[in-house]
């Protein structure tokens, strides 16, 4: 029997999943929107294919990203946008959302989330609670190996590069609650639970 939805606060919440590939994000992210009821947003499934069409009518490579200026400068940033634009689309008419993407570019940046919400519109008072996923190094290392797929394997041939880039990042954001998620196994997410009620 499927678990009843939790109360949620009005209006209703954010929740804004970060973490490096491989950390198991999307898992968590999909068990939140499950746990709330929550309209799911996952940054690849709204503009990924736009992003590689748009590359290879640049002459770029599909699938290259954190690597070809053309996608940071100006297609990433647009991605962005369109997911936080969805999800005020979702706020406005009551329903909470889950918004599933890396964000490493802009986790250094305290006012990316704040800023990126107002532009976007979203409703006043939003409760936004970002949920940090971490994962060990060999967690994470696995993960990526046994998914194997194309994006990965420039992160894999550079482990310790990426490791020390990414895989510990810390988030400067302002302007909402933040959990920590350990995902070395099953994630417990009654923090963040918690935090809603």
């Amino acid at each position: 029997m499927p678990e009843p939805p939790h109360t949620i606060t009005e209006p209703p919440p954010a929740f804004v999943t970060i973490g490096p590939a491989g950390s198991g994000k999307s898992h968590v992210a999909q068990e939140l929107a499950r746990k709330f009821r929550a309209v799911y947003l996952d940054k690849d499934s709204i503009a990924g294919e736009i992003v590689d069409a748009a590359l290879e009518l640049a002459g770029r490579r599909a699938g290259g990203r954190e690597d070809d200026p053309t996608y940071v400068e100006q297609l990433m940033p647009a991605e962005y946008a369109a997911l936080f634009t969805t999800a005020a689309d979702n706020l406005r008419l009551g329903l909470p959302v889950v918004l599933d993407a890396p964000f490493a570019a802009y986790l250094g940046d305290p006012d990316f989330l704040t800023t990126s919400a107002d532009r976007a519109s979203w409703p006043a008072r939003t409760p936004v609670v970002v949920v940090d996923v971490r994962a060990s190094a060999e967690t994470v290392r696995a993960r990526l190996t046994r998914r194997a797929l194309p994006r990965d394997k420039a992160k894999l041939a550079a482990w310790p590069a990426f490791w020390q880039r990414l895989g510990t990042r810390d988030c400067a954001w302002s302007g909402a609650q933040r959990v920590v998620v350990d995902n070395d196994g099953e994630p417990d997410l009654d923090a963040v639970v918690r935090l809603t009620r």
